[in-house]
């Protein structure tokens, strides 16, 4: 009965999937710098935004005559003007158009607004603040001084929200920083294990092997536990279950897996394991042999 040969590590795709590990965790570096430094850009624009709407002064409701009061209803909504429907253009009142402007000018100037957001005016302060300022702000015919303090409020929440997610996106490239690190030697190792020939190795060789895979194994699991913490970490930090499902689907949502460190390491287990069962299906082999002790032979 023809018998088959033990394998010896070869795999012709093994480099490439393994290659793609360190592919990864640099796609999650790059886009961890991409989101810092929006986020960072949206805080300074909050901050810049905030000083302007401290200096609009706010403004008293003009007496309403009759052509005032036609105006008003059609300002606050009463009608079916198109700008509500596509966001309004703001307030008539000077302070409104200041903080329309102000708005326009820093907020929605950052490089990546379109990109990121493409909203209007009026919506774009839903989101932020509320429904009920934005409505404030695009519908009432002055900027009364609760509607300001309400907007400078909520802008400081603004800031602060961005500020507490730069820390999280710091924490994260520091977890990514890691699990590159601790990932680098052992699939430096691995690489090695994957071109040697079992077949040609003394059981001895080959037991000594197979404890060391396991050891590697055992090095994945810790990282994968450890990833798996400081995930949880991170989302107590920032309270994201109300936004998404967690920070890594929002992270990285545009690259080909959600979770990038999880996805390398198990790529990596998944070559030791191979790599265990190529040296342990070789042991088979070589545990069948007479031993040779290199001891002189008995006549």
């Amino acid at each position: 009965m023809a018998t088959t040969d033990p394998a010896d590590g070869a795999d012709p795709d093994s480099d490439g999937r393994l290659r793609s590990v360190e592919s990864s965790l640099c796609d999650a570096r790059d886009a961890l710098r991409v989101e810092r430094r929006r986020t960072v850009d949206e805080r300074e624009a909050f901050e810049a935004f905030r000083s302007r709407v401290r200096e609009v002064p706010t403004e008293s409701t003009p007496t309403a005559g009759p052509g005032a009061v036609a105006g008003a209803s059609t300002m606050t909504g009463a009608t079916s003007d198109r700008s509500r429907f596509r966001g309004g253009t703001g307030g008539t009142g000077s302070g409104l158009v200041a903080v329309r402007n102000a708005y326009r000018e820093t907020v929605m100037s950052v490089p990546h607004y379109d990109e990121e957001y493409n909203d209007t005016y009026e919506r774009s302060l839903a989101a932020e603040f509320s429904p009920e300022i934005a409505v404030a702000l695009t519908r009432e015919p002055t900027l009364h001084e609760r509607y300001r303090s309400s907007l400078l409020a909520k802008t400081t929440e603004a800031i602060e929200r961005r500020e507490a997610f730069v820390d999280v996106l710091e924490s994260e490239s520091a977890s990514i920083a890691r699990a590159r690190s601790d990932l680098a030697p052992i699939l430096e190792e691995v690489t090695t294990f994957t071109r040697r020939e079992f077949g040609a190795a003394d059981f001895g060789a080959l037991d000594a092997y197979r404890a060391r895979l396991t050891v590697l194994a055992e090095k994945c699991d810790g990282i994968a536990a450890r990833r798996q913490r400081e995930r949880m970490d991170e989302e107590r930090a920032i309270g994201v279950g109300e936004v998404v499902s967690d920070v890594q689907t929002y992270l990285y949502r545009d690259l080909p897996v959600t979770y990038p460190v999880l996805a390398s390491v198990a790529t990596v287990g998944d070559r030791i394991e191979s790599v265990r069962a190529d040296v342990e299906r070789a042991m088979s082999y070589a545990g069948a042999e007479p031993v040779d002790d290199g001891g002189p032979s008995v006549r």
